[in-house]
């Protein structure tokens, strides 16, 4: 990866980086979605998360049974960067949010979690949070269509750590390789 050179970029969406006879075309949106998930997770499993203050609490003002369902589920809250606690009957305040998702909107995230509540009593909350995480980071990352500095494309290339196979958390490839050989024969240069 370190022999890779930086070959410039398509529609403002996808980087182009050559080596040798190849061609690596990189989904931005796709890499910096994986990139802050995997950070995510990791501080959620090492418990180093890093938070960020708001400068007013988010108050959740919920219904018993979905109170319940948060009370139950606290420690999981906080073990993905979250500062909640309980404020008063049937409410919670929020805190601190996630570094990496100080942008996140509270109200639709909790919506979402809770949404189907009695569904979720046999889902694990880790996964659902993780799934939750996957969204978010999706939100977070930069999109396909902005603009890159070339510091901010190198600094994503940089993050990748030369990991040509990452996906994004719902699937998406975030490289696609081409040879010159795959090209000649798109431009029936070679049979």
């Amino acid at each position: 990866v370190a022999s890779c050179v930086y070959a410039g970029k398509l529609f403002n969406t996808y980087l182009l980086y050559e080596r040798g006879e190849e061609v690596f075309i990189i989904d931005q949106h796709a890499a910096h979605e994986r990139l802050i998930f995997n950070r995510l997770k990791e501080q959620m499993q090492s418990r180093k998360i890093l938070q960020q203050p708001m400068l007013l609490p988010f108050m959740l003002d919920l219904n018993a049974f979905e109170s319940a369902f948060i009370r139950e589920n606290l420690e999981n809250i906080r073990e993905i960067g979250f500062d909640i606690e309980e404020f008063g009957n049937n409410a919670f305040k929020i805190s601190a949010v996630p570094l990496d998702l100080q942008e996140i909107d509270l109200k639709a995230f909790f919506n979402e979690i809770l949404g189907d509540v009695s569904g979720y009593r046999c889902v694990k909350l880790e996964d659902l949070l993780k799934d939750k995480l996957a969204t978010a980071a999706c939100k977070a990352a930069v999109k396909g269509g902005m603009d890159l500095t070339r510091e901010e494309v190198d600094r994503l290339f940089a993050l990748m750590d030369g990991n040509m196979g990452l996906k994004c958390p719902h699937g998406r490839p975030v490289v696609v390789k081409m040879t010159k050989t795959d090209l000649e024969k798109m431009f029936k240069r070679i049979v």
